[in-house]
C-alpha cells in the first residue's frame, strides 16, 4: 500500500482529481465551461513537460546531477505553466475584431445632427424627425480575453440586435461596458473591451456617449480613465466620429462628467441630459460592496448647470440624469411600492436581487426635488434589477442588463437582458419601453 501511494500513478491522480475538481466546481458555480477551461489545459501542458523528459534525465549517471535535473525540470514546468497563464491574464485578445467587422451597418440613419462646441465641452443634438430616440444600454461586461470570447459575441450580438431594433438617434451606456477581473475573465485589459465596443458602434454608426461603472477602470485593470481617454479621443477623431467624449470637462470629482443638449427640429431645447460618474468604491475601504456615489462637488456642477441654462431659457429647463450606481432612493421607491405608499406608482419591470446602494449618501436625490428639473434618473449596476417606479415625481429607472459573465449562471438565464428605450417628442414629453432582448434562435 506504502509503495502504491509513493507510485507517480497515485500522485498524479490526486493531481488530476484537485484540478478537475476545481474546474467543475468553478465551472458549475458561474455556469460557464469555456471561461475556467485553462486551468485543466495548463495542468495538463505542466504535466507533460514534467513527465515527458523524465526517462532520459532518470539515466544520468550522477546522482547530484539527476537531482538538479530533474528539479529543474519541475521547476520549468511550472514556470511555463504560469507564463501561459500570465499571457492569458495579462494580454486581451482582438479575436473578436473580426466578428465585429462581419457584423452589417445598422441600415438605418441617426435622426439627429451632431455639434460640439470645444470651449464648452458640450455635445448639441438636433431632432430630424418627430421623436427623438434613446436606448440605455448597460453592465455589458466585454472582457476580451481568450477564455471570454464566446460571452464576448453574445454580449456584443445582443447589444447590435437591440441597437437595430429600436432604431435609436443616441445609445447611452451607463457602466461597467469592461470587466476586468482576472479571477473571472482571465485578463486586466480594459482598454480592448471599450476598443471593440467602439468598433461596433462606428460600425453601426449611431451617436453614443457613456458614464464609468464601478468595474471599468478596477484597481487590477492595465488603464485608468487616463489612459482610456485616448482611446475615446481616437473614435471621436479618427473613427466613425460616433462617439461623443468632451475633452474639455468640468473641473470637479469623477473620471468623466459631462452633459448632452437635445434640440426639437427647430432648434428649441427639449431636454439635457447629465452623465454622471457615480464612481467606483469608497477611499479606504475594502469591502467589495463599498460603493462610491454622486459627491458635492458633482451635485454642485449639476445644480449650477441647471440654474444657468434654467436662466438663459427664461424657465426650469427639463433633464434626464444617467448614471451607474443607484442612490439609496432606488431602495426607498421600491419599498414604497410594496408599502402601497402613494408616493411610488409602478412603472414597469421588477427586480431580482437587492438594490445595491452605497452606505454613504450626499443627498443628490433631495437635490434633484429641490432644482425640480430632472424627470427621470437611469440607472444599471445589478444586473437582474430592471424596476421603474415613479418616486416622489421623479421616474427612477434601473435598465436591463447585458452582461454574460459576472453573475454566476447568468449566462444561461435571459429574462433579464435587455436595454431602455426612452423616446423624446417635441412638446417636452416622453415615453419609456423596457425592451427585452430575445436572442435570435
Amino acid at each position: 500500500m506504502r509503495r502504491f501511494v509513493r507510485s507517480p500513478l497515485f500522485r498524479w491522480g490526486l493531481y488530476w482529481l484537485a484540478v478537475l475538481g476545481g474546474y467543475f466546481a468553478l465551472s458549475f458555480a458561474f455556469g460557464n465551461f469555456l471561461l475556467y477551461l485553462p486551468f485543466p489545459l495548463l495542468a495538463g501542458v505542466q504535466m507533460a513537460v514534467r513527465v515527458l523528459p523524465r526517462p532520459l534525465l532518470r539515466k544520468i549517471p550522477r546522482p547530484r546531477v539527476r537531482f538538479f535535473a530533474l528539479h529543474g525540470v519541475n521547476l520549468c514546468a511550472i514556470a511555463v505553466a504560469v507564463l501561459l497563464f500570465g499571457v492569458l491574464v495579462e494580454e486581451g485578445t482582438d479575436v473578436n475584431n473580426a466578428y465585429i467587422a462581419s457584423m452589417p451597418a445598422a441600415g438605418y440613419q441617426s435622426r439627429s445632427a451632431v455639434s460640439y462646441d470645444a470651449d464648452t465641452g458640450v455635445y448639441t443634438l438636433r431632432a430630424t424627425g418627430e421623436d427623438f430616440r434613446i436606448l440605455q444600454l448597460t453592465d455589458i461586461h466585454l472582457s476580451s480575453s481568450l477564455t471570454s470570447v464566446p460571452c464576448d459575441r453574445k454580449a456584443l450580438d445582443a447589444c447590435d440586435a437591440l441597437i437595430r431594433e429600436t432604431e435609436p438617434d443616441l445609445v447611452i451606456v451607463t457602466g461597467d461596458l469592461a470587466y476586468p477581473l482576472p479571477f473571472y475573465s482571465f485578463t486586466r485589459d480594459n482598454l480592448v473591451p471599450f476598443g471593440q465596443f467602439g468598433m461596433l458602434m462606428d460600425r453601426l454608426g449611431i451617436p453614443w456617449a457613456m458614464v464609468y461603472g464601478n468595474h471599468d477602470t478596477e484597481s487590477v485593470a492595465l488603464y485608468d480613465a487616463q489612459h482610456l481617454s485616448g482611446l475615446f479621443r481616437y473614435f471621436r477623431d479618427e473613427g466613425a466620429g460616433v462617439m461623443l467624449y468632451a475633452d474639455r470637462q468640468p473641473s470637479i470629482y469623477g473620471r468623466y462628467n459631462q452633459y448632452l443638449r437635445i434640440e426639437n427640429p427647430d432648434g428649441s431645447l427639449n431636454r439635457i441630459l447629465f452623465l454622471l460618474d457615480s464612481n467606483d468604491y469608497l477611499k479606504g475601504r475594502r469591502a467589495v460592496d463599498a460603493y462610491d456615489s454622486i459627491h458635492p462637488d458633482q451635485m454642485d456642477w449639476y445644480a449650477e448647470t441647471i440654474d444657468a441654462l434654467s436662466a438663459a431659457e427664461g424657465r426650469t429647463v427639463p433633464s434626464f440624469v444617467f448614471q451607474h450606481i443607484p442612490f439609496r432612493a432606488f431602495a426607498d421607491a421600491e419599498a414604497a411600492l410594496a408599502a402601497g405608499d402613494p408616493s411610488a406608482v409602478y412603472i414597469c419591470g421588477e427586480n431580482g436581487e437587492t438594490v445595491s446602494c452605497p452606505d454613504v449618501d450626499f443627498g443628490f436625490f433631495d437635490l434633484i426635488l429641490e432644482k425640480g428639473s430632472t424627470d427621470a434618473v437611469f440607472v444599471g449596476h445589478d444586473h437582474y434589477n430592471n424596476l421603474a417606479v415613479h418616486y416622489k415625481g421623479v421616474d427612477l429607472v434601473y435598465s436591463r442588463s447585458i452582461d454574460y459573465i459576472a453573475y454566476p449562471g447568468i449566462a444561461g438565464q435571459n429574462a433579464q437582458r435587455g436595454g431602455t428605450l426612452i423616446t423624446l417628442t417635441p412638446d417636452g414629453g416622453y415615453t419609456l419601453a423596457s425592451v427585452p432582448y430575445v436572442p435570435a434562435e
